[in-house]
């Protein structure tokens, strides 16, 4: 699994940025070796064998830069904060964890909630597939914004009770929350719509959650927005968008030390390792 998941990693740019990092190596090497070879000919004069040697020491030190890594990590200017970006399963994180939800709050697996989905993993792994459980615990933290909801009669499967986008309630204890916000629209015919200015609101909304109830422990997120929601953005563009949220967020005020926005490697062909790393480096300046 892991030769298959570092050839996922290992794309065309990676291979390009390798490719480049050889040349830039080999020249530094050649740019030195020549004038010291004016002092030292006797000694430098290694012939092809040198070279070749000079080829594979060249290579090794470019893939030691440019091969992709599971993880990587920049920490903000200000303040004390740090964004990671991290290839794995969002729920063996030991962190808080950020579950995406829908206006309505549904939980019912199959065509309502997808097994497969963040949410569907959440009831099935937190809570053992218990369904009475979540609903309550989610009906209870619902209970402050019970004079904004509307009832959709018109839906038939799963919930019937319209929350604002943006909804963001918290479940767990204090050293394991799980904030759900609601990012995305429930259709009467069980598709999910939702968009950047959804995203980028419920966003905001759960950053203030965070402040509030996350007590400074770190946090993780998955790239929410994708797959089922239609919002009609890449899985680069809503990375993008979490991590400037959250930037803009903690440079008001501090919301947690560390921020990980979570990739699954089944998702690897369609983000850009490379690129996100560039992207978060520079908005962390």
């Amino acid at each position: 699994m892991a030769i298959i998941l570092y050839l996922k990693l290992l794309t065309k740019v990676g291979i390009k940025r390798i490719g480049t990092s050889f040349l830039s190596y080999f020249g530094l090497f050649g740019v030195l070796l020549k004038p010291a070879a004016l002092f030292l000919p006797e000694t430098l004069n290694f012939g092809w064998k040198g070279y070749f040697g000079l080829v594979i020491i060249s290579l090794i030190l470019a893939i030691i830069q440019r091969f992709p890594r599971r993880s990587f990590c920049s920490k903000l200017s200000s303040p004390d904060s740090a964004i990671e970006i991290k290839i794995g399963d969002i729920f063996d994180e030991k962190d808080h964890l950020v579950i995406g939800a829908n206006d309505v709050f549904d939980t019912e697996l199959g065509e309502v909630i997808k097994p497969s989905s963040v949410q569907g993993q959440f009831l099935a792994r937190v809570y053992e597939s218990n369904f009475a459980q979540l609903d309550a615990e989610i009906e209870a933290a619902l209970q402050p914004y019970s004079q904004l909801r509307q009832e959709e009669r018109n839906k038939t499967r799963g919930k019937n009770w319209r929350y604002p986008i943006g909804t963001t309630i918290t479940l767990g204890t204090h050293d394991k929350r799980y904030f759900l916000t609601a990012y995305g629209y429930m259709n009467n015919d069980l598709t999910v719509e939702s968009n950047s200015d959804y995203i980028w609101h419920s966003l905001n909304n759960l950053w203030r959650e965070v402040r509030l109830k996350g007590h400074s422990i770190n946090v993780a997120i998955p790239i929410i927005g994708s797959d089922l929601a239609r919002t009609g953005l890449p899985r680069m563009a809503l990375a993008k968008l979490i991590i400037t949220s959250f930037i803009v967020a903690s440079k008001e005020k501090f919301i947690t030390r560390k921020l990980t926005v979570m990739v699954y490697p089944r998702d690897l062909d369609s983000v850009d390792l490379y690129e996100l790393e560039e992207f978060l480096t520079s908005a962390c300046f």
